[in-house]
Formats: structure tokens, C-alpha cells, sequence
């Protein structure tokens, strides 16, 4: 009420302004919505996110659930989407699981009684337990998961990996190489596998044969490399196979195999080019320079909110309920 007073003018208006209420029958111009906000901030107005719950209105809260091996990738898609929500005025309220249904569930529990608007939930490894999260995800209907959609209707963004490898495979090949070689880090990993589809189908597409001898999978099934699979993964692929290129399953493989080929006495690129995937820090600063993918995460953040407001406001059609982030080729010297 104090701030409608000083404003001169109704507290619906400043409602409108502060808690988006009233948005069918309530209009305000753009000199009294800054002078509202110019208020509020003079009087350090804090909106009752409980009231706004026990109202039925939306609280401007965005929940994100986090369970990755890949902290490094994730931890700057977080950043992008929580940059997009301050954009749009959200606030974001963030937990980690580490592969457990029952803490998935908690978290969401959790959320729904604070009032979390829409919950993203950023999952990369989570084959084996798609039942339970199906299960799961059935009574939290508000919720955008990444990559891979649990249902039919399930809301999810996704950066399209085999779009990726094409543009490696094609940048290679323009480049000249001829035997172009495919680290993986896992067999049983869905994206792994949708790599290796996309890398077979793009040397076809150039003629070339997708031998078998030149994919190579850390048997560690580790993301991370080990000075020793860095070593046999040398010792396979470039002296027993003679690959001329290496598509590495991320940059942190990327980096050490350039480690790894100068200490066995290749030189990258005249002798072995190396491409990574992710456009870390790290791509720009080993010397040479990696080749990598970017994977848009400023898109990837705009289309995920895109998603959940339009969960939020009820308007999403099952036809747009996938979005699919194109990847950017980021070419350095390592190539």
C-alpha cells in the first residue's frame, strides 16, 4: 500500500508491476512501471513468495536439479540460464543428485512445496534409470529436462550431437585427412553412441570407409583421461591404425591427446590433427590451439526458458516441446 501511495496509483497496478498479477485486466504505462520499481527499490520491497504460492501466483522461482559427470560443461550451461532467467526476473534455486531417483524425487517434492514455478532437470547419464524417473517425473508436471524426454510430451532441450560430428568430420576432411579416428569414452553412453552413428554416416557421406580400427574406447570407461589410456589410445589409433585426425569425446581428451602425440613424437597438426568438443577455457590455451564444438549455451538457456514459461502459462503445444540447439564450430590451430 505504501508503495501505491507514494506512486499515486492503485494497488492492483503495483501488483501488476512487482508480482505479475492482474496481466488480463490490469495495464500500466512504462513511466509508472519504472516509478513503481523506482520505489520499491527505494523502500528494499521483497515480494511474500508464500503468499504468492497460497494466491496461486506465480513465485518467479525456477528450480534446477543437476546430475552430470560433466561438471565443467554443465557448470557453464547453469551460468547461461541463470543469466537468462535474471533477464526475465527470475530467481533460480539449485540441487545436486548424484544418479538417485529417491534424491530426484525429494528435490522435486521440495520445490513443489516452496512454490518452484518450473523445475529444470540437467541429466546427462541416466539410461539405466529411466523407469524410476518416468515414475518419478509423473507427478511434477511443471518440469524441462535436457537432451532426452522421459515421454512423449516431455518438454526437453537438446544440442544436436550429430549435427556436431558432421561439422568435425566435414572441417577434417576439407583439411585433407583421410583416416579420421573416433575416441569415445564409453560404449553404453546414449550420446557416445549417437556419436558414432554421426561419425559413420558423415565419412560415408565423403566416401571414406568407417572402419571399426578407428574408433577407439577408453576401456576405463572413464570421461576422464588417464596418462595411460592416453598412451594405448595413441599406440591403437595413430601407430597400429595410422589415423591422420583424432575426434576427441571432449577437450579435456582433446588437450591430453596433444600431450600425448608430442610426447610419442607427432606433431599436431602436421602429422595427427586433434579436434575436442565443448569450447572449455582449456581449448584456448594448450598450444596449439583446439579445434572444438561449442555447444550454444546462451540458446540452449533462452530456449529452455522459453519452455518453461510456456509451462508456466499453459501455452505450450506438444509440437514445440523439443528444442533442438545447433553447435558452432570453433576452429584453432590444432586442425
Amino acid at each position: 500500500m505504501d508503495i501505491a501511495e507514494r506512486a499515486g496509483v492503485s494497488r492492483a497496478a503495483v501488483g501488476h508491476v512487482l508480482n505479475n498479477s492482474g496481466q488480463n485486466n490490469v495495464r500500466v504505462s512504462e513511466e509508472t512501471r519504472e516509478r513503481v520499481l523506482q520505489i520499491a527499490r527505494e523502500m528494499d520491497y521483497r515480494p511474500n513468495r508464500a503468499a504468492q504460492q497460497l494466491r496461486g501466483m506465480p513465485t518467479g522461482l525456477l528450480g534446477v536439479i543437476v546430475d552430470t559427470v560433466n561438471l565443467a560443461v554443465f557448470s557453464a550451461r547453469l551460468a547461461a540460464l541463470e543469466a537468462e532467467a535474471h533477464t526475465r526476473g527470475y530467481r533460480m534455486v539449485m540441487g545436486q543428485v548424484h544418479h538417485d531417483p529417491s534424491a530426484i524425487r525429494a528435490y522435486l517434492d521440495d520445490f513443489a512445496d516452496r512454490g518452484i514455478d518450473v523445475v529444470m532437470c540437467l541429466f546427462d547419464v541416466m539410461q539405466d534409470i529411466r523407469p524410476e524417473l518416468s515414475s518419478v517425473l509423473e507427478e511434477h508436471r511443471r518440469v524441462v529436462l535436457h537432451a532426452s524426454p522421459l515421454s512423449p510430451n516431455q518438454p526437453c532441450v537438446r544440442v544436436d550431437t550429430g549435427a556436431a560430428i558432421d561439422l568435425l568430420v566435414d572441417h577434417l576432411v576439407e583439411r585433407g585427412r583421410k583416416r579420421i579416428g573416433l575416441q569415445l569414452w564409453s560404449t553404453e553412453d546414449s550420446l557416445m553412441m549417437v556419436r558414432e552413428q554421426a561419425w559413420r554416416n558423415a565419412l560415408q557421406k565423403h566416401g571414406l570407409e568407417a572402419d571399426d580400427s578407428l574408433i577407439w574406447t577408453n576401456p576405463e570407461a572413464k570421461q576422464k583421461p588417464t596418462r595411460e589410456s592416453i598412451d594405448i589410445c595413441v599406440e591403437e589409433l595413430v601407430k597400429h591404425q595410422k589415423a591422420d585426425a583424432i575426434i576427441a569425446s571432449n577437450d579435456e581428451w582433446g588437450v591430453r591427446l596433444i600431450q600425448g602425440l608430442r610426447s610419442h613424437g607427432y606433431e599436431v597438426p602436421r602429422d595427427v590433427a586433434v579436434t575436442g568438443y565443448d569450447n572449455l577455457d582449456i581449448a584456448d590455451v594448450i598450444e596449439p590451439g583446439l579445434t572444438t564444438i561449442d555447444q550454444c549455451h546462451a540458446d540452449y538457456a533462452v530456449a529452455a526458458l522459453d519452455l518453461a514459461e510456456g509451462l508456466l502459462e499453459s501455452n505450450l503445444s506438444e509440437a514445440n516441446r523439443m528444442r533442438v540447439i545447433q553447435p558452432q564450430l570453433i576452429v584453432r590451430e590444432s586442425t
